[in-house]
């Protein structure tokens, strides 16, 4: 699997509480795998944990289909009897990535409401960057209506606005990449339980956070390659430029200006222009530097290709505690998941498809089938993979890797701008 989380790595607020960790290891014992029963927490593997189909080290074997994810993996396990759990039932660990603020609309029917919404606010920030080039103004009334039905749509489902940060419009890459930023960035804000308000401020942070680039040379946004050392320290002037337009700015939220100057600031003190620490960074420009991040490594540049969400996600898990702050990593995971909508699939039967939305388990989320095993185009059918429903050959669906876009020839804007249909 291309993405994993270690348990051992997550910070203490996700990890399994236990007042004896001390005497764990005289408390583990080698079983074969046909010994497992549930109620069980498996330990250790007869393998690496990321040479596995796992995403955490250790398991708490609830159902058959662990023991059966066990059993196909390894010949025999070390179990944890400190952590036996009685039944089934018993009270367990809190999964990491418990869903927040559950959607009151299904992701199909809110798709068509959040385009025209994503495709309205593009359209304002795309000609609010060229008035400003002109020596224009910014106008607030109209970025915080943007803003607003943006949040509105998010509240009733995030996924659908997730799957749209995926489709790219070409010659208004700083205009989409600020939608986009503005979106996940609300997102993240709704999975942290942030008010209506709060996000709608958020918001106009993260669609203005780039609004300093309109000061630059157009030839030097738009170079097709890597940037030279001089061009590169005039482009990160851009945040002094973002800070100074919206200091002047009346009626925006005044926390804009701070965000423009700091989001590209590193919680270990080696960001720009300031260097700033980790606790003098606002809040919202550390919210808005991991949403930025994430969507500059899933665009597709002239000399790179896009990563795949999974890809990304994996870059910023690392990253945290260095360049993003750990907490705020752990929550946008858990807020788009760990296979975001839109996110290319093959499963371990060979079928590859799309995600079209997140479970309550973020490991097994709704999946769009594309192509059979043989990579062959097939009726598009929706399988759920949280409800554990079984391939031909009898065995439940799961994702065995992500792929990059383009893939088997599935391009997830063409599949997108057909609307989403489904069947």
């Amino acid at each position: 699997m291309f993405f994993k989380l270690f348990k051992s790595e997550q910070p203490d607020k996700y990890r399994r509480k236990n007042s004896h960790a001390q005497d764990k290891r005289q408390r583990l014992e080698k079983i074969p795998v046909d010994e497992l029963r549930i109620g069980m927490y498996v330990r250790e593997l007869d393998k690496p944990w990321e040479d596995s189909e796992f995403m955490f080290q250790g398991l708490d074997v609830k159902t058959q289909q662990d023991i059966l994810a066990v059993q196909r993996e390894c010949e025999y396990v070390l179990v944890d009897y400190s952590e036996y759990r009685l039944s089934s039932t018993s009270t367990t660990q809190k999964p990491a990535f418990a869903p927040a603020n559950n959607p009151t609309v299904a992701v199909e029917d809110e798709y068509s409401d959040a385009r025209e919404v994503h495709n309205l606010a593009q359209q304002t920030v795309t000609r609010m960057f060229e008035e400003i080039r002109l020596g224009g103004q910014i106008d607030a009334g109209k970025v915080k209506t943007a803003v607003n039905n943006t949040v509105d749509s998010i509240l009733r489902n995030p996924d659908a606005s997730i799957w749209l940060t995926r489709i790219r419009a070409k010659d208004e890459h700083t205009a989409q990449h600020s939608m986009n930023v503005a979106a996940l960035s609300i997102v993240l804000g709704r999975g942290l339980g942030m008010s209506a308000k709060e996000l709608e401020d958020l918001g106009v942070c993260a669609m203005l956070h780039d609004v300093g680039k309109t000061s630059l040379p157009t030839e030097l946004i738009n170079k097709p390659g890597p940037l030279t050392d001089e061009e590169w320290e005039l482009m990160k002037k851009h945040t002094k430029f973002g800070r100074d337009i919206l200091v002047s700015t009346i009626s925006v939220y005044s926390g804009a200006a701070d965000v423009a100057y700091s989001h590209h600031e590193r919680v270990d003190g080696t960001g720009y222009p300031r260097g700033l620490s980790a606790e003098q960074i606002p809040h919202y420009a550390q919210i808005v530097a991991i949403a930025e991040a994430y969507d500059t490594m899933t665009t597709k540049q002239v000399y790179r290709e896009a990563r795949s969400p999974s890809e990304a996600l994996h870059v910023l898990y690392g990253e945290r505690g260095q360049q993003f702050d750990e907490d705020l990593v752990i929550s946008f995971i858990e807020s788009i998941g760990i296979f975001p909508p839109g996110s290319i699939v093959e499963l371990t039967n060979g079928e590859v498809g799309i995600v079209l939305s997140n479970t309550s388990d973020k490991l097994k989320p709704q999946v769009i089938i594309l192509l059979d095993k043989n990579k062959d185009a097939t009726m598009q059918r929706v399988v759920d993979l949280s409800q554990l429903q079984p391939d031909e050959s009898g065995m439940p669906y799961q994702i065995k890797t992500t792929l990059r876009d383009g893939e088997y020839g599935i391009v997830v804007e063409d599949f997108q701008r057909a609307g989403l249909r489904i069947g």
